[in-house]
């Protein structure tokens, strides 16, 4: 009796996380995968502290597959084989989503048709791909340059100059070209990713342009909810002014304040899981704090994410 009553306990809890959000007659996402051998796929959405399984299937021996029993709202999701080999999406409850590609290496060979926001959820990947192959190899031609020459202190200086202004030109190119991608998508959820590497202050006028689309469109959206305060305070409040008060809680429910931190050097760092210069950025942002907080330095964290 009590073997019975956990399967049925276990039933009922796997009933409610894979059932929260029943199958729509509307969304379709499937897919074939090459090279596939019986494995179960999962889809889970990215939320703030770590990705949610939201259902789940086994590709078959043709390599089919077909998710039935979630329907999703806007977000960022993806599809997974394991930690490191799967593919993300960017999905819509009315999206009819194909998927194909090979399941031995899925995150580099899959394809997607029937979801807009993925398709330029990809075309931002791609620039930011070439960007940082750019960057990579520039610090690769400095480091052989500084290698293969014998200079004095002066000639190191200026070598340094040179290449840091082919890096300042190549971050400005790449700045551009998303500005302007940005421009043309104002409208559409992905741009929330692809925004995150630029400028507010140069670039200002894209930040007010997608805030203002996706508002329009996504009226009831939390993350775009926050990203319209974000983008409302940065209008209102100007350079040498004091910031907007923030009050939000930690990973432990407790409230913190922004104004709690006054008379220190404050960072305050927006951020998502589901964005990648952001989650490459931790390091860095992490080794400032450890150098700096013995002088006041504080970072103040505001997670973009949303939880189910």
């Amino acid at each position: 009796m009590k073997q019975i009553l956990k399967l049925a306990l276990v039933a009922l809890v796997v009933s409610a996380c894979s059932g929260e959000k029943k199958g729509n007659s509307n969304f379709e996402l499937k897919g074939t995968l090459k090279d596939a051998n019986g494995e179960t796929i999962v889809l889970e959405k990215l939320a703030s502290q770590r990705p949610i399984v939201v259902d789940s299937c086994v590709i078959d021996e043709n390599g089919n597959f077909e998710f039935k029993n979630y329907t999703p709202s806007i977000g960022f999701y993806r599809i997974k084989l394991s930690e490191q080999n799967f593919g993300m999406l960017v999905m819509d409850s009315t999206d009819k989503i194909s998927i194909s590609g090979s399941a031995k290496d899925l995150g580099n060979t899959y394809k997607v048709k029937g979801s807009p926001e993925t398709t330029l959820f990809l075309e931002y990947n791609d620039l930011a791909k070439a960007n940082r192959f750019r960057v990579d190899s520039l610090q690769e031609a400095f480091k052989m340059a500084m290698t293969m020459v014998q200079m004095d202190s002066l000639s190191m200086d200026s070598l340094s100059k040179v290449f840091e202004g082919v890096f300042n030109k190549i971050i400005d190119a790449y700045a551009s070209q998303v500005a302007e991608k940005i421009k043309r998508n104002t409208n559409m959820f992905s741009s929330i990713m692809a925004i995150q590497p630029l400028d507010p202050d140069k670039y200002s006028d894209v930040f007010i342009a997608l805030d203002q689309g996706l508002v329009k469109k996504f009226p009831g959206n939390e993350n775009v909810g926050m990203f319209h305060q974000m983008v409302s305070q940065m209008i209102t409040t100007k350079s040498g002014e004091m910031a907007p008060e923030i009050n939000l809680p930690d990973p432990y429910g407790k409230n913190i304040a922004l104004s709690s931190l006054r008379g220190k050097v404050v960072l305050v760092d927006f951020w998502a899981s589901w964005c990648g210069p952001c989650r490459k950025e931790m390091p860095n942002v992490k080794a400032a704090y450890e150098k700096y907080k013995s002088k006041g330095f504080e970072i103040y964290g505001v997670s973009l994410d949303r939880e189910l």
